[in-house]
C-alpha cells in the first residue's frame, strides 16, 4: 500500500470519528426510506418516497451550516497560519455554495415529482378478463370500487393533496366546477358563469379543502381520469406553484455568484455590495434559501390577494412573485427592523491609508492590520505605503507587525467617521518604541 493510499484512509478514518453522529443520522434516514418504500410496494404503489430525501437535505443543511467557523487569531499569528485558516474558510464557503445550488436543483426536481410519479395507483384487471366478467365482479359488495387505489381511498383524509380538481366556491374567478344542469352544447355557459368566473378544471394543490365528490372518467383512447370537486380550503393550480418556484430558482441562481464575489478577498466594497465576512456570507446564503422556500407561499398569498382572472395573468403573477420573493422578504424585514426597538442601520465601510516610517530599527517592511479584524491587513511597499480597505465605520485599533520577526512594533487607533471615507494615518516607528506583546 502506497503512502498516498494510507494518507487517504487515515483522512477518512479521522473524518468518520469527527462526524460519527451525522453518519448515524444518514444511516437511520436511509433505513427509514427503505421501510417506507417496502410498505408502498406492499400497498400496490410505486415511486421513490419524498420524505427521506427532504430529511437528508435537512441533515446536510444542519451539518454544514452549523459547523464552527475558524477564527483568525488577533495577535501573534504568522502569515502561514492565517493562510491556512483562510484556506479552511474557503473550503467551507465552497461547501455552502455546493449545497445552495444542490438545494435549488433538487427542489425543482421535487416540484416535478407529481408528473414523474403516478399519484393514482389503479388496480388494473388482467388483460384476459372480458367486460362481462368485470361487470359481474362489480356487483359484488366487496368490490364496489373496482379502480380505486390506496391514494384515492384516502384522498379525503389528506389535508394536502395533488389531483385534478375544481372549486365549488361561486366567488372563485378560475377553476369553477360546472353546474350539473349545464347543457353540453352551450359553449358560452360552460366557459363563463354569471358571477364572472371561468369554469374548468386542472391539476391543483388542495390545502385544507373538503372534497365533496369525485367523478371518474374512463376513455379508451386517453385512459382513466378522476376529477374532484373541492369546497373551502385553498385550491391553487399546480402550474402556479411551479412557475413561482421557477422564478425563485432564477433569483437564487443570480444571487449566489454575487454573494460569492462579495466574500472574496479581492472584492472592493461599495455601498450596494459591501464586503462580506464569513459569518455574513453564511447569513446571506441561508436567507437566499429561505426566500426560495417562501416563494410558493408568497405566490399563494398573491393568488388569493389579486385573484387573476385568466391563465395569462396567473402565469405572470406566479413568476413575478417567485422572482421577487427576496425583495418582498427584505421589505418585510425592513419594516420589522423599523418597529423593533434598538435596531441599527446597515454596516458601512471605508478605508485607511498612510505611510509607515521605520527609523533606526532592524525591520524594514511591516504588516498593518486591524487588531479586532486581522483578516483586513496590508503589507507596506518599499516606501512604507499601505492601504486597509473594507474597514467598517467606527473607531478601530491598528497593529503594525514586523514581517521579518513577527514582532508587534506599534499599536495605534484610527476612526472612520462616514462611509466611503479614506482616512489618512501615518505612523513613525523608532528603535526606542517598546515592542508590543
Amino acid at each position: 500500500m502506497s503512502a498516498d493510499t494510507r494518507d487517504f484512509f487515515t483522512e477518512i478514518k479521522e473524518w468518520t470519528k469527527v462526524n460519527v453522529l451525522w453518519i448515524a443520522a444518514h444511516v437511520i434516514n436511509l433505513m427509514f426510506g427503505i421501510i417506507i418504500y417496502i410498505f408502498k410496494l406492499l400497498d400496490g404503489e410505486s415511486g421513490i418516497p419524498i420524505l427521506p430525501v427532504v430529511i437528508s437535505m435537512c441533515i446536510i443543511f444542519v451539518h454544514i451550516f452549523t459547523y464552527r467557523i475558524e477564527a483568525l487569531p488577533a495577535e501573534g499569528s504568522t502569515q502561514n497560519e492565517r493562510k491556512r485558516i483562510e484556506e479552511i474558510r474557503s473550503r467551507q464557503r465552497n461547501k455552502w455554495m455546493i449545497f445552495a445550488y444542490s438545494f435549488m436543483l433538487i427542489s425543482l426536481l421535487l416540484t416535478f415529482y407529481p408528473f414523474i410519479n403516478p399519484l393514482f395507483s389503479f388496480v388494473e384487471k388482467t388483460s384476459g378478463q372480458s367486460d362481462g366478467a368485470v361487470q359481474q365482479e362489480s356487483t359484488k359488495p366487496e368490490q364496489e370500487k373496482p379502480d380505486a387505489g390506496r391514494y384515492l381511498n384516502t384522498l379525503r383524509e389528506r389535508p394536502i393533496a395533488v389531483f385534478v380538481g375544481c372549486s365549488l366556491d361561486p366567488k372563485a374567478k378560475t377553476l369553477l366546477c360546472p353546474k350539473s344542469n349545464a347543457e353540453p352544447e352551450d359553449a358560452v355557459q360552460k366557459t363563463q358563469n354569471p358571477g364572472g368566473g371561468t369554469i374548468g378544471s386542472a391539476w391543483v394543490i388542495n390545502i385544507g379543502g373538503h372534497i365533496e365528490r369525485c367523478t371518474k372518467d374512463n376513455d379508451k383512447d386517453f385512459g382513466k381520469s378522476v376529477t374532484c370537486q373541492v369546497k373551502d380550503g385553498l385550491l391553487i393550480p399546480l402550474y402556479f406553484i411551479i412557475m413561482a418556484l421557477m422564478g425563485g430558482s432564477i433569483s437564487l441562481t443570480r444571487r449566489l455568484p454575487e454573494l460569492q464575489k462579495q466574500a472574496g478577498s479581492e472584492h472592493i466594497a461599495t455601498e450596494q455590495q459591501p464586503k462580506l465576512s464569513q459569518y455574513e456570507f453564511r447569513e446571506h446564503l441561508i436567507f437566499q434559501m429561505v426566500q426560495y422556500i417562501s416563494a410558493p407561499f408568497l405566490a399563494i398569498l398573491a393568488y388569493y390577494l389579486i385573484e387573476p382572472g385568466n391563465i395569462t395573468n396567473s402565469v405572470v403573477l406566479a413568476f413575478t412573485a417567485g422572482f421577487a420573493s427576496e425583495t418582498i422578504l427584505l421589505m418585510v424585514r425592513s419594516i420589522a427592523n423599523k418597529i423593533t426597538p434598538g435596531s441599527g442601520e446597515a454596516l458601512q465601510y471605508g478605508a485607511i491609508a498612510g505611510v509607515i516610517t521605520i527609523q533606526d530599527a532592524a525591520a524594514k517592511k511591516a504588516e498593518v492590520f486591524l487588531t479586532e479584524l486581522p483578516q483586513i491587513h496590508s503589507i507596506t511597499d518599499e516606501r512604507g505605503f499601505y492601504v486597509l480597505s473594507n474597514v467598517p465605520v467606527g473607531e478601530h485599533s491598528i497593529s503594525i507587525k514586523s514581517v521579518d520577526n513577527e514582532e508587534i512594533l506599534k499599536k495605534d487607533t484610527v476612526k472612520i467617521d462616514r462611509p466611503q471615507a479614506i482616512v489618512k494615518k501615518n505612523v513613525m516607528i523608532t528603535a526606542e518604541d517598546p515592542v508590543q506583546k
